[in-house]
């Protein structure tokens, strides 16, 4: 699978700033990150496209020189999604780092069903009409999840 480059929001940090803004948010909310922690995270940043847990326990237990089990990563991924670090592509069963994990919002994801890319995009007018759809239904919102899928400009080109 070729994957693309493409990073939208993410783009506009290096790997180091957007790990230590991520740890830098954790912290202020009290949570603590453990080496395992800053290891998934900076893992989810350095890759290419969502990554799936069974991938990134493969990738981890080689690069640390231990073995990690499934359930460790899942729980940590767990973690990093409630703490706003992460997020999970639903359809694709894989996780990617959340590109604004300094404030809360409803993250929209656009996967290329080509090469793989993911890139997030914040829409507050889209937050605003789903908060005022959900208030008019008298309906809480607790899980918000917006994934489109089709072809990234780049398999677009590719395909011409």
């Amino acid at each position: 699978m070729t994957r693309s480059k493409e990073r939208s929001a993410k783009a506009e940090k290096s790997l180091p700033e957007a790990v230590q803004t991520a740890i830098e948010s954790c912290r202020l909310r009290g949570a603590q990150v453990t080496p395992l922690r800053e290891a998934v995270l900076t893992a989810l940043w350095s890759a290419d496209c969502p990554i799936g847990a069974y991938d990134l326990r493969d990738q981890l237990s080689e690069t640390l020189g231990r073995n990690i089990s499934a359930a460790s990563i899942y729980r940590t991924l767990d973690f990093l999604c409630v703490q706003g670090l992460a997020a999970r592509i639903e359809s694709r069963n894989a996780y990617v780092a959340c590109a604004h994990p300094e404030h809360d919002h409803t993250c929209i994801h656009f996967v290329c069903n080509d090469c793989g890319a993911s890139s997030e995009i914040e829409d507050k007018k889209l937050e605003r009409l789903l908060a005022a759809d959900a208030e008019a239904l008298g309906f809480a919102i607790d899980h918000r999840v917006i994934e489109l899928s089709g072809s990234c400009v780049a398999c677009q080109r590719a395909a011409e």
